[in-house]
Order: structure tokens, then C-alpha cells, then sequence
């Protein structure tokens, strides 16, 4: 199963590069960028967040 990473690009404990780094490491990853969300998953991202992992594969 291909790697799907769903990163916050504003996430302060990780930051966007280590989920870039991540996607890059992994041959055939997809990186899904949440824009301004964080280290948690806000109900606000939920929609993206099921989007992604819906349409993965």
C-alpha cells in the first residue's frame, strides 16, 4: 500500500520539512500539506483530511 503522509505545515513539534523528507523517502508516498494546522488533527481539517485518505491508493 503506497504511504500517504497528511502533515500541518504549521505543526511546531515537526515542521512541514520532516513530513517533505518523509513523502521523499518513500518511494510512490503522496504528501497531503494541511494549511496552518498543527501537531493535532482540528475538526476544521476533517473534510481534507477524509479527502485524502478516501481518494489514497
Amino acid at each position: 500500500m503506497p504511504l500517504l503522509v497528511i502533515h500541518g505545515t504549521a505543526d511546531p513539534l515537526f515542521p512541514i520539512e520532516h513530513g517533505e523528507a518523509l513523502a521523499k523517502a518513500v518511494p510512490g508516498a503522496k504528501l497531503v500539506k494541511v494549511e496552518g494546522g498543527g501537531h493535532e488533527l482540528h475538526r476544521n481539517d476533517w473534510s481534507q483530511t477524509i479527502e485524502a485518505i478516501a481518494t489514497h491508493g
